[in-house]
């Protein structure tokens, strides 16, 4: 697993506003300043000579001893604030503190991670895969990565600069992608007695300014108390989704709260898809597969395999289902019955449909979050870009721009008849034309009622048996609408992503008509279709040069060398517009490859002729354009799916990367 840490994702505030904002509500009546005054008042927690905590008897930075040697003692500091709190507060206790552990947490992940200390659910969430029982170790170091509530990382000297603010993010991180049941988590760092509090939902993650524990305890008191008397759900879990061992696996229990007020339960069978989920900032979208379960419980005897989509959208932005009826009624009433019957077959069937209710509320990052606007003097916090991990597979999840607000985010799910297969993970090159001819046709359905889909990329071209389907229409809009939302377009699969979209701006207008529209009035940009037809040409050209065409084998250094041209994970107009070369791919690909070069060149030309003759406040005139491209993509895809016929992709031994 890769994580692109990026000082963009990450908003530094002061410790008051993180305090007032991120952590649950402090329980009444819990009063910080007489814990504060007593335990200031107790020899065997502080010295009052020292002004510091009795359990640090000596100083940190070169000191000498291990980190968690060092830091041992905040398990009996934070033990000593509980024990205060809890002579006033009636509310059981949450959590408990475990040093740094002898092995990893228990995952099922193999790309685990240490940290140097937790704190833990008492009552655990995890399953014991091996029996199906909670995990009765309660005293365990190891725990499970499914029941940290906050991790810690301690930093002992000058040097390995930001080591520990990166090691807490690549444990939030962990936490957020490899657990279903998690909308938030929490993170401490400390570089000698200077401590940081962290916190990231879906919609933004957010780290504190340093204050010194010693000399503001109150700050730590604070936290502590507010985690540790919490409701489970304020500590960031969905109690919506259930962990569960079936099998020696563990599986999920996850209820779909419909508009129509019924909560259908559905156990997964496995993961279909969790690539959404890696970005700590985003729609976290994971789709599993399921089986419906009846009120006693039980599965429902001979239920279909349906598929459960969980995702966190713009909080601006229609559900999926939603946008779906709008386009099928477009579809009814501009081209007919007929017409609305026959797009129905390139899209997924909604079941169920319903946004995520936690207390009592529909769930969103504005319930963990309590704020929109970020503080005047918020900054991003000073980390360098760095990656970490395995390479993927897939182009990577791009850091969003820096805002001054915070777009919060609505928690749904979808229930879709049709279990499918994505189309980066199709292994016969023939079906993987098959499959996109059909997507090729959904967007036309699309375009002839003026919907664009504006988020076309391989985790959404999906294959159902013989059929293919275009699915993630969260982002999909009329092109009617005058309604403006917050983002134009998804960025989050940049490989796919049109070039004048990533640039916001018309690339192919001629010189001349551009000197002329420069000295009266330039157009404003706006998505059309030609880039979603753009998006779904860049499809096969990352499924050739990115697979190989024997197993066990590896690209050849030209190869390569173009994936990193094509797919640089960031502008690659130069490429777009120039020439690609079929014969650096396997001989196997050479013809299909031949008719998507044939592909990217209608693309050009319909842009150029969209655009030759553009007028101040006017869009390009591509109608005509798309008609002869969507004819002459028809042809090629055809084509390149008889040049097909028996060639298997198999993935590289040397995982490419953007």
């Amino acid at each position: 697993m890769t994580l692109y840490l990026d000082s963009e994702d990450i908003s530094f505030v002061s410790v008051e506003y993180f305090k007032s904002v991120a952590l649950p509500p402090l329980r009444e009546p819990i009063d910080i300043s007489k814990i504060k005054d007593s335990l200031q008042r107790d020899p065997a927690i502080w010295k009052r000579g020292t002004g510091r905590w009795f359990a640090f008897k000596n100083k940190l930075w070169g000191s000498g001893t291990s980190e968690e040697k060092a830091f041992k003692p905040l398990s009996d500091i934070f033990d000593a604030v509980i024990r205060e709190a809890s002579k006033v507060s009636d509310a059981p206790v949450k959590l408990r503190f475990a040093s740094r552990p002898v092995v990893s947490p228990a995952t099922e992940r193999t790309d685990a991670t240490y940290s140097d200390a937790y704190l833990l659910l008492v009552d655990k969430k995890s399953v014991d895969t091996q029996g199906g029982k909670k995990i009765q170790a309660k005293h365990s170091d190891s725990g499970s990565w499914d029941d940290i509530v906050v991790s810690f990382e301690f930093k002992m000297s000058e040097g390995d600069a930001e080591g520990e603010d990166k090691r807490v993010i690549q444990s939030l991180h962990h936490i957020m992608y490899s657990d279903p049941c998690r909308r938030a988590t929490f993170g401490i760092t400390t570089e000698d007695a200077q401590m940081k509090f962290w916190f990231t939902c879906r919609a933004a993650t957010l780290v504190s300014k340093p204050f010194d524990f010693f000399m503001e305890p109150e700050h730590l008191i604070y936290f502590c108390c507010c985690l540790a008397f919490a409701n489970v759900h304020e500590l960031g879990w969905d109690p919506t989704i259930r962990s569960v061992c079936v099998g020696g696996e563990t599986q999920y229990d996850i209820t779909v709260c419909t508009d129509e007020g019924k909560n259908l339960v559905y156990q997964t069978t496995k993961v279909i898809s969790a690539f959404s989920a890696k970005a700590l900032r985003g729609n976290g979208t994971r789709v599993f597969e399921a089986r419906l379960k009846s009120q006693d419980g039980k599965l429902v005897k001979d239920a279909e395999l349906v598929v459960l989509k969980d995702t966190w959208r713009d909080c601006d932005l229609d559900r999926e289902d939603k946008i779906l009826e709008q386009i099928f009624a477009d579809l009814r009433a501009k081209q007919g019955i007929n017409q609305e019957a026959e797009a129905r077959k390139y899209f997924l069937t909604v079941l169920a449909a319903g946004n995520v209710m936690v207390d009592g509320k529909i769930d969103g990052t504005d319930s963990l979050l309590c704020m929109t606007d970020l503080p005047a003097d918020c900054t991003s916090y000073p980390l360098k870009p760095t990656r970490t991990g395995d390479l993927p597979s897939l182009p990577p999840l791009p850091s969003p721009a820096k805002r001054s607000t915070v777009l919060h985010r609505t928690h749904s799910r979808l229930v879709f008849k049709e279990v499918c297969q994505p189309i980066y993970e199709v292994r016969s090159l023939d079906l993987v034309f098959e499959t996109l001819q059909d997507a090729r046709k959904a967007l036309q359905f699309m375009h002839c009622v003026n919907w664009v889909h504006r988020d076309v990329n391989v985790a959404n071209v999906l294959c159902a048996g013989s059929t293919g389907k275009l699915a993630d229409l969260e982002y999909a809009k009329c092109m009617d609408s005058t309604t403006s939302h917050r983002h134009d377009v998804s960025k989050e699969t940049p490989d796919f992503v049109a070039c004048e979209v990533e640039a916001q701006k018309y690339l192919f207008i001629p010189p001349t008509r551009w000197s002329w529209l420069h000295e009266h009035s330039m157009p404003s940009f706006r998505f059309n279709p030609l880039h979603d037809m753009e998006s779904l040409v860049w499809i096969p050209t990352w499924t050739l040069f990115y697979h190989v065409g024997q197993e066990h084998s590896s690209p050849s250094v030209d190869q390569i060398r173009w994936f990193h041209i094509l797919f640089p994970g960031y502008s690659r107009l130069g490429a777009f517009v120039g020439s690609f070369d079929p014969w650096v791919l396997p001989p196997s690909f050479h013809r299909a490859a031949y008719e998507v070069y044939d592909m990217h060149q209608a693309l050009l030309i319909a842009y150029t002729e969209s655009e030759k003759e553009m007028l101040p406040a006017q869009e390009p005139a591509y109608t005509e354009p798309l008609a002869q491209l969507n004819s002459i993509l028809s042809e090629c895809i055809a084509s390149a799916v008889e040049y097909s016929r028996g060639v298997c992709l198999f993935s590289p031994r040397a995982v490419l990367t953007s």
